[in-house]
């Protein structure tokens, strides 16, 4: 089993264009090494893993 440290991957920031919507993520599943473009099932994990931080007074999505 790989394992990896949180501070280790990279985070990545999404946020609408007005700004309502906002949020970090840190894709843990292809950081211990899920294909993120394969479909063979034996290149991807059973189930996505990712670490998703949302700012103070923003939010997610709109449902």
């Amino acid at each position: 089993m790989r394992k990896v440290n949180l501070k280790d991957v990279p985070e990545q920031e999404r946020k609408s264009p007005r700004g309502k919507f906002w949020r970090f993520s840190k894709n843990v599943s292809i950081a211990l090494g899920r294909e993120p473009g394969s479909l063979d099932l034996s290149k991807r994990h059973p189930f996505d893993l990712a670490l998703v931080r949302i700012p103070r007074g923003k939010s997610l999505c709109p449902y």
